[in-house]
């Protein structure tokens, strides 16, 4: 444990490094305990019966393909996409308000751990867009904040479970240096 120590030493005398580490550190810790909050928030809805994703899922197909909607949609993603959600969510709003509830809670732990932070942004930028195309209009500091752990994901795992894992399995740099360094 003290080498895993003494290669984020290393990594941390870089002065840009260090700031990008600790900066995306504390917003990791910060972001995942907003999700593990929101999460367990849901978890007393869902244990009163209260939440119900049916009608959030219900304002996203019209929010997709209502009839004030302009229609311009040369991929049909909209199309498909209320289809989706209109086929496979509503016809199991139980299990879907369970995947809510579930997802929100391990996204949340996964960023607090700093455990595969890239892959945790990603679903948690699947559900923030969700939730924005259900009429959910104050998730917008959570999409550019999935943003910036999808860039600089490397440095929010460096003091994690995730910069651990990769120094234990050979990688001793854990973060490229030099004429190898990651553009920033």
């Amino acid at each position: 444990m003290t080498q895993y120590f003494d290669a984020v030493k290393a990594q941390l005398k870089d002065w840009k490094v260090a700031i990008l580490v600790i900066v995306f550190t504390v917003a990791r810790i910060i972001y995942g305990w907003a999700w593990v909050e929101a999460g367990l928030h849901k978890l007393a809805w869902f244990s009163d019966g209260k939440l119900n994703s049916a009608g959030l899922i219900k304002g996203l197909v019209t929010n997709l393909v209502g009839p004030k909607v302009t229609h311009f949609d040369p991929l049909g993603i909209n199309q498909a996409f209320a289809w989706i959600a209109n086929n496979v969510f509503l016809s199991m709003p139980t299990l879907t308000d369970a995947l809510v509830v579930i997802l929100e809670i391990l996204v949340g732990v996964v960023m607090i751990l700093g455990l595969r932070v890239f892959w945790a942004a990603l679903i948690a930028i699947f559900m923030n867009v969700q939730f924005i195309a259900a009429g959910s209009f104050n998730n917008f500091g959570y999409i550019w904040t999935n943003l910036a752990m999808l860039k600089f994901a490397k440095y929010a795992e460096l003091i994690g479970v995730d910069g651990f894992l990769r120094f234990r399995n050979g990688d001793k740099s854990m973060l490229m240096t030099g004429d190898k360094k990651q553009s920033m």
